[in-house]
């Protein structure tokens, strides 16, 4: 399988470590680190799951999130927003965070969750 995951986030370890994650499971990933660029080059990517922290540079990850719903490239792909500021999420609105395809989770984010998770949604789907 070819399938592709996108990890949104700012700090480089955690980036690190996200990526590194989703690689063992079969994943093949590019990385973004600051909001202005992701939003520019993820939908293009046609991506299985997007990996999203919030607080992002030039672009919040609420901002991002809105973007990919509105392409149809990315409308209904698998986003796991993970952010340590879970007030953050509150910008969405609830038809939003009702959304399928969407979970929120908390930082920090288990290597093991993230292993499970992602190889639930993305070859059990």
């Amino acid at each position: 399988m070819n399938s592709l995951a996108v990890v949104v986030e700012d700090d480089p370890f955690l980036a690190e470590i996200y990526s590194d994650t989703l690689r063992s499971i079969g994943l093949r990933v590019e990385t973004f680190h600051d909001g202005e660029t992701a939003i520019q080059q993820i939908s293009p990517l046609k991506p299985d799951l997007i990996l999203l922290d919030l607080h992002l540079p030039n672009r919040s990850g609420i901002e991002i999130f809105r973007h990919l719903r509105k392409q149809p490239e990315t409308a209904e792909t698998w986003v796991l927003i993970v952010t340590a500021t879970p007030t953050q999420a509150a910008e969405l609105t609830h038809a939003e965070v009702d959304s399928q395809n969407l979970l929120i989770l908390s930082k920090p984010l288990g290597v093991d969750q993230l292993d499970q998770l992602a190889h639930r949604l993305v070859f059990h789907n």
